[in-house]
């Protein structure tokens, strides 16, 4: 719960049109911020190679899983996370280990200029990479889920009013919501109950302090991926470059 509505953090909103995903990476973060998707089923043969990476613990907290679909996103979120750091930090995969931050975010232990978020679903696993704080977060457009019910209590009038008015509510309704999810964790607040604090509509909006990590100022990027993946990453404002990778198991 937010006890004071003292709105002086700023968050700049736009949305990608045409994101360039590549397979090439130099693997330096320097001043970007690095966003990968990795497609689930390609890892499936895989999957072998990517459990080794798995501590015990992490292998016991996959198997607690009673879908092979999240056991499988889940060793993804690890296993293959450890690989592509590993690039990133020039060690081996086996040597990158997680610890708890702020809130249980995950950070890698002995790095801390080097952040990643992770969020999935259905078929995908995205990454987000930056040398400061950030957050990821993707959807998958439920043609089935009562958005409607949801909207008074979880968004600013503009952006009820935007939602109901828009052309496809529900995607509108699936990218405003990655981007709520996706500031939250990457000012490490966690979800809060006063979301309709929270305006993320395109162009610059004032947040509560609490949610902005005080007099921080944050970029939120979103695209749409194969028509029905809303995803949004947010990161301070002094970083201008966004980069897209897409793995190639």
């Amino acid at each position: 719960m937010m006890d004071s509505q003292l709105f002086i953090s700023k968050i700049h909103c736009s949305t990608v049109l045409l994101p360039n995903w590549t397979v090439k990476s130099d693997f330096k973060i320097d001043e970007n911020v690095d966003l990968w998707r990795v497609p689930v089923q390609k890892l499936k043969d895989k999957i072998e190679k990517i459990l080794q990476l798995l501590t015990p613990q992490e292998f016991n907290t996959m198997n607690r899983y009673q879908k092979e679909s999240d056991r499988l996103r889940y060793a993804i979120g690890k296993g293959f996370l450890k690989t592509l750091l590993s690039k990133y930090l020039k060690c081996k995969p086996e040597e990158v280990e997680f610890v708890e931050g702020m809130n249980k975010k995950p950070a890698i232990k002995g790095y801390r200029n080097f952040n990643f978020n992770i969020s999935h679903s259905k078929d995908w696993v995205i990454f987000g990479f930056c040398s400061d704080e950030l957050g990821v977060d993707i959807e998958y457009v439920d043609s089935k889920f009562d958005f409607l019910s949801l909207i008074n209590n979880c968004f600013t009038k503009p952006e009820a009013h935007f939602i109901e008015n828009a052309y496809s509510p529900r995607h509108e309704f699936f990218k405003l919501w990655t981007r709520k999810e996706s500031l939250l964790k990457a000012t490490s607040v966690g979800m809060v109950d006063n979301l309709n604090f929270i305006n993320c509509l395109d162009g610059v909006q004032y947040i509560p302090y609490e949610v902005g990590g005080g007099f921080s100022d944050w970029k939120i990027k979103s695209l749409l991926m194969d028509e029905v993946y809303p995803i949004s990453v947010s990161f301070p404002v002094r970083y201008r470059k966004l980069r897209f990778f897409e793995a190639n198991p």
